[in-house]
């Protein structure tokens, strides 16, 4: 069950960017001025004239992306390949790797929560948008800010129930239902944080 929602999700992202791309192009927002214009570490947000703190938030953001793909590879290769858990060292790799994450992810909300907090304009989209009613998206931020915070949020329920489940106060069942829980907001959480680094690697290719 677990491993189909996750095909079926990781496809549905996957031809979802790949149809969005084909758009841009015919469109033709994609172009060599553009991209003769970008820094060579454009695709981590880097810039000529960041400051220090600006620098710092990146080589955070980088970290804890890396975190998150390592705790990926270790949690859902074996999950997808083989529907088999994790034991031994892979466990030990993901365990170790999830406290660094969380901490990055601390950094992260603090550093750019106010830089990604929702404008009046935003907001009169976003309710647009859920009314069904004609929205401007030209240069709209709005899907870039809404994944940031979705998937802030999101790392909430994936730190406390691995979390909680370690403690025998829970019970058998109560461990089931956490683990359930850490497995299904893992999978919402790397669909996530893939469609905000997408949309940041397509904002800053604009």
């Amino acid at each position: 069950m677990f491993r189909d929602i996750s095909y079926s999700i990781f496809v549905i992202i996957f031809l979802g960017m790949v149809m969005h791309i084909v758009a841009d192009l015919v469109k033709g927002k994609f172009d060599s001025k553009s991209k003769g214009q970008l820094h060579k570490f454009w695709w981590i947000g880097w810039s000529n004239g960041l400051s220090c703190f600006s620098k710092l938030k990146r080589i955070v953001l980088i970290v804890a992306v890396t975190c998150l793909i390592v705790m990926f590879i270790t949690a859902f290769s074996g999950r997808l390949a083989a529907n088999q858990l994790m034991t031994g060292y892979i466990l030990m790799i993901h365990v170790g790797t999830a406290p660094v994450f969380i901490v990055c992810t601390v950094f992260l909300i603090v550093s750019w929560g106010y830089q990604c907090r929702l404008t009046e304009n935003e907001w009169g989209e976003l309710l647009n948008r859920i009314m069904l009613k004609p929205a401007s998206h030209e240069n709209s931020m709005l899907f870039l800010k809404l994944t940031f915070w979705f998937s802030m949020g999101l790392s909430v329920p994936v730190s406390l129930s691995m979390l909680a489940s370690m403690f025998t106060i829970f019970g058998t069942h109560g461990q089931e239902v956490l683990f359930n829980i850490h497995q299904y907001t893992s999978l919402a959480l790397v669909s996530s944080v893939v469609i905000h680094l997408y949309l940041l690697l397509r904002n800053q290719y604009k």
